[in-house]
């Protein structure tokens, strides 16, 4: 059973104490994300994460690696658009040693002028890696002119330029704003002594700043809706082959629909049986790499389809798919595939729910994103009482070819953009 608690500074805590188990996930999840920037400070929220494993007053770079190591080396950060998460999976007996490193890291880190210089330069590099990866940009890019006039679009990473001028000044002001205990919230599971972890985490978190005590929900709402825009991406790279993606407007975080999103994507290219695969992959043979995925933000969402292709096969798997979605609007699912689909969702949910950090993911995200937790055993009931109907639906609202939007990255030498336009809004005129 997952336990509430707040820290003096009112940081939100959850805990889940599990005695099966001898080690212990911990995470802290700070409600800043490349959403929370504008085009000056774009990446500033990756910056951060980067910069707080640099050194604090009373621990060096390297002190606080070996810190790491010695617990077990599992300790690691990651920026998404909404929030930034720092965590580690440790046996108990390293479990407040873990704590006061994370504890010193977001209270006390020096963020110092020459390492920040240095570590600027580290994350150009980072941009790069991610600028000559076509399976990178296809996504990023693509989100980028849909969401052209709202943060939901920036790159986490940020622009190069951009990020290269950053000084400590504008990290300490970004963080003064952001990283403040009514936009954290910490969840820790498995084994572990309530009492003494409760006082471990309020020493070394409790000093945080309480921030202006706004809940996250309001905090949430301070953003306006991203405005989608239907469209064509496309960039040429010196590689084989196109990588592709077909997306249309979705669910947002909080939209109750989500459970037959999970569903639908599951049905479409979720796994291996699903429709995707064994149609364009299987039976056509067009495509190795076939699936699809879901995106859901606070103020938007996104459904891809990704498919990594020969340039001659562009068009005809553009036609596939849009051929398999259209006989989903027409033709409702077989109870024998909604039942395996169903099933499969369901333990896919189960499984995860078994490691401490998937927990401890669900339990932070929730908070973080102003929700109450929803139980594995409550998301796979909601799953359960999908219907054929509500797929077919689904798929009639949501998948709009009216609405769909196309990138392009990878050989494009003999796809020419006015074909890829005229291509791109024939399927957009067609009658659904």
């Amino acid at each position: 059973m997952v336990k509430t608690f707040y820290l003096s500074n009112g940081l939100k805590v959850a805990m889940e104490y599990m005695p099966q188990y001898r080690s212990v996930s911990m995470g802290v999840w700070v409600k800043a994300g490349s959403v929370n920037e504008n085009k000056q400070t774009n990446g500033m929220a990756h910056v951060i994460e980067h910069m707080l494993f640099k050194g604090t007053e009373k621990r060096t770079a390297r002190e606080l690696a070996d810190a790491m190591t010695e617990i077990g080396g599992n300790m690691d950060a990651y920026t998404t658009k909404e929030y930034t998460c720092f965590y580690t999976k440790t046996l108990y007996e390293h479990l407040f040693y873990a704590i006061d490193i994370l504890g010193d890291m977001l209270s006390n880190s020096k963020i110092d002028e020459n390492d920040l210089k240095k570590e600027l330069g580290v994350i150009a590099e980072e941009i790069d890696m991610y600028d000559d990866s076509p399976e990178d940009i296809v996504h990023e890019r693509l989100q980028e002119v849909i969401w052209r006039e709202h943060s939901l679009g920036y790159l986490i990473s940020g622009d190069k330029q951009t990020v290269l001028g950053f000084k400590r000044q504008d990290v300490l002001d970004f963080m003064k704003q952001y990283y403040t205990a009514d936009r954290m919230t910490i969840a820790i599971s498995g084994y572990f002594e309530e009492a003494r972890v409760l006082e471990a985490l309020e020493n070394c978190f409790g000093g945080i700043a309480p921030g202006y005590k706004a809940s996250l929900l309001e905090a949430n709402a301070q953003i306006a809706k991203a405005k989608y825009y239907p469209s064509l991406y496309m960039q040429h790279k010196d590689v084989e082959q196109v990588h592709m993606i077909i997306a249309f407007e979705s669910l947002d975080y909080y939209d109750p629909e989500r459970y037959i999103l999970s569903v639908v994507n599951s049905l479409l290219g979720g796994n291996v049986n699903s429709r995707l695969f064994q149609t364009i992959r299987e039976e056509m043979g067009l495509s190795y790499a076939i699936y699809s995925y879901g995106g859901s933000y606070e103020k938007g969402g996104l459904f891809h389809i990704y498919a990594a292709v020969h340039p001659n096969q562009v068009r005809p798997v553009l036609k596939a798919v849009v051929d398999i979605i259209q006989k989903l609007k027409k033709e409702l699912v077989s109870d024998r595939e909604l039942y395996i689909v169903k099933e499969s969702v369901k333990t896919d949910l189960i499984i995860s729910d078994e490691s401490t950090y998937n927990r401890i993911s669900n339990y932070g995200k929730s908070y973080i994103h102003g929700e109450t937790i929803e139980t594995v055993e409550e998301a796979a009931e909601k799953i359960g009482q999908v219907t054929a109907e509500e797929v077919r639906a689904f798929v009639q609202k949501h998948f709009d070819l009216s609405q769909m939007s196309l990138s392009l990255v990878g050989d494009l030498k003999t796809l020419p953009r006015e074909e890829m336009e005229e291509l791109w809004m024939t399927y957009r005129t067609e009658k659904a």
